[in-house]
């Protein structure tokens, strides 16, 4: 990966971080942070402090993996480098809007407080 790609995606990843400690700021003790398992897994919602700790923690893995799996794979001569690199800056802007979303959902309240 070029030195740009990492310097976007650490900035995306601090970020995530930046937005945590806005939502750990803003919200009240008691809020409720929308989380995404996975495939069929919709409508979870986690304690503040656990919500507010897996976004960044999910964009911190994602980096992680993309920065190895393409350090890894990409051999010397073979010049292709941009898709890779570009599928990772796109998933980690997407984190980072999800997880903006996330909270500013939490802020109005209007997640669900079951549970």
């Amino acid at each position: 990966m070029t030195t740009a790609s990492l310097a976007i995606g650490a900035v995306l990843v601090l970020v995530m971080v930046g937005i945590s400690v806005y939502g750990a700021v803003t919200l009240p003790a008691d809020a409720r942070i929308p989380i995404h398992y996975g495939i069929g897994s919709y409508n979870n919602f986690a304690s503040k402090t656990v919500g507010l700790i897996m976004w960044p923690l999910g964009g911190a893995v994602i980096y992680g993996i993309f920065v190895a799996v393409s350090a890894h794979a990409i051999k010397p001569n073979h010049g292709s480098r941009g898709p890779g690199q570009f599928i990772l800056l796109v998933v980690l802007v997407l984190i980072v809007a999800f997880q903006y979303g996330a909270i500013s959902l939490a802020r109005r309240g209007t997640t669900d407080r079951s549970g």
